[in-house]
């Protein structure tokens, strides 16, 4: 039977139909991610005469909720239960960075050299780049819940473990210590942070934005803060109190979770599909391109973990002074990252504000960047002038050779300053391009798909946060911090290069 036979019996079946403003279409522009036909109830289109009562109801529908009318719905315990997800983010990530400002001098003083530290400091994000996928596929089988809380206990031991290997004695010993136990440390944060995100899908389907960059906030605010938290408690009470304090944390957040945290039963995903939705992703070129910029990004943010120490000893610093510095890096990250966010999506502005409450100056400008991305489309113009203050920073925190002038702390200070902002100018737009990118590659807008983008980010993430280290090591006892500095600068001015090369070929800029 052709399709103009077909027509008739479909209009007819309709007419009889006790419903005739309803029909069902299946229809292919709506294929999904997975391979499968979507079908949705679409209202009969009325011819133009009759559009008063189409208005009408448009009228009368209810329209997308406020920021503010979303978050007064929450109930009590759903505020306590986002605080605790909250909390676990946090401390996650601050057990990662606040043996900075420390751990360098002490590991020197039990014998390791600057690339056994180097890979002390990486193997963190060596450990979450093989177990994310892991933790992802078998949710099902412990779940989310469980998985939180085995996680933040996991992580909050493991903590104390670390506050108690300065015991051990020097050389290889300690090394082995603190790589065991930093990767243990690593296995409670991918957990934390794996299913958190399930947990906020299941919790709040509604309001899963909102919620998931709440908890990128703390994220932030843990990566910020820790190297201030870990030099001022490790002045009060030695190299244990830090990860002692850190660890108590997260012991008694998991005991409360355990009363105020969701439990729901997990449903058995289609493992084939999944894959298959991944390999599609990373078939877009884009995506590689945004991968390679969060790589970067992270790369020259956490290059100066293991080696900033040392190179700032000539001038003799507390290790509260040097917390300072890194706070100095990453609060200006957090001032401005909100900026970039508003620049792609002017709703996500609200976003912003909340790192105001707990991150300081980030959310003040956050709203700008939003609105201007929203509005002229510059994700690449922001990419473009994140890396190129990147390469700014790099050369003035060595600083390089090349330029030939003296190194002192001013120039130190505002090449980490430049740095915090152009992080949050190179890693902010990157995600909103992918989100982009699958959807025009007919992806649906769904909790998979972003999970699936959220994980491949995570990943390159851990990447360049374990290569940033590791090259700072090598490179500093081999060539030194000055080119190494110089090194990554060159690969940020290659990638914009890459940029403009991009836009000049689609002449969409």
């Amino acid at each position: 039977m052709t399709p103009e036979s077909s027509k008739p019996d479909l209009n007819r079946s309709l007419q009889t139909s006790p419903t005739p403003s309803k029909i069902i279409e299946i229809n292919p522009p709506f294929l999904k991610g997975n391979g499968k036909y979507s079908s949705r109830v679409k209202d009969k289109q009325p011819p133009p005469p009759e559009n008063k009562d189409v208005e009408k109801s448009c009228e009368n529908s209810p329209k997308e909720l406020s920021f503010f009318d979303k978050f007064s719905t929450l109930s009590a315990k759903e505020f306590a239960m986002i605080g605790l997800l909250a909390l676990g983010n946090l401390c996650s990530t601050t057990a990662f960075s606040c043996i900075a400002p420390f751990y360098p001098d002490e590991a020197k003083q039990k014998g390791l050299d600057v690339i056994e530290v180097g890979i002390v400091f990486g193997a963190f994000d060596l450990v979450m780049i093989i177990t994310s996928p892991l933790f992802g596929k078998y949710m099902h089988i412990f779940g989310a819940k469980k998985m939180f809380s085995l996680g933040q206990f996991f992580a909050g031991i493991t903590s104390i473990a670390f506050g108690f290997l300065d015991l051990l004695p020097n050389g290889p010993i300690f090394f082995w210590a603190s790589l065991l136990v930093r990767c243990a440390q690593a296995i409670g944060d991918t957990a934390i942070v794996t299913s958190a995100l399930v947990i906020c899908a299941k919790s709040f389907p509604g309001q899963m934005s909102f919620i998931v960059g709440i908890m990128e906030t703390f994220v932030g605010l843990g990566y910020t803060i820790g190297p201030f938290f870990g030099g001022v408690f490790y002045e009060l009470g030695g190299f244990k109190l830090p990860f002692i304090v850190l660890g108590l944390i997260l012991v008694f957040a998991t005991v409360a979770g355990l009363f105020l945290i969701n439990d729901f039963s997990e449903k058995e995903e289609d493992d084939e599909n999944d894959e298959k939705r991944m390999r599609d992703i990373l078939k877009i070129p884009v995506i590689w391109i945004m991968i390679f910029a969060v790589i970067l990004c992270a790369t020259s943010f956490t290059f100066v973990d293991p080696t900033l120490s040392d190179h700032l000893s000539e001038f003799h610093l507390s290790t509260t002074v040097i917390g300072l510095l890194f706070l100095l890096c990453g609060g200006l990250y957090s001032i401005t990252a909100p900026i970039w966010g508003i620049l792609i999506d002017r709703w996500r502005c609200f976003i912003g504000l909340l790192f105001l409450l707990c991150g300081g100056l980030y959310s003040i400008t956050a709203p700008i960047w939003g609105i201007l991305i929203d509005r002229w489309r510059c994700c690449n113009a922001l990419l473009i002038f994140g890396a190129v203050l990147t390469i700014i920073s790099m050369l003035m925190i060595g600083p390089t050779p090349i330029l030939k002038v003296e190194k002192n702390l001013i120039i130190v200070g505002t090449a980490l300053a430049i740095l915090g902002i152009g992080s949050g100018a190179l890693y902010i737009p990157t995600f909103q391009n992918c989100l982009d990118a699958v959807k025009k590659h007919g992806f649906d807008d769904s909790s998979r798909t972003y999970g699936a983008v959220s994980g491949i980010f995570q990943s390159a993430f851990a990447l360049g946060s374990f290569i940033g280290p590791a090259l700072g090591g090598y490179g500093v006892k081999y060539i030194g911090f000055e080119w190494s500095a110089t090194i990554i600068a060159f690969v940020n001015f290659l990638f914009v290069l890459l940029l403009l090369t991009m836009a000049a070929i689609s002449r969409k800029f």
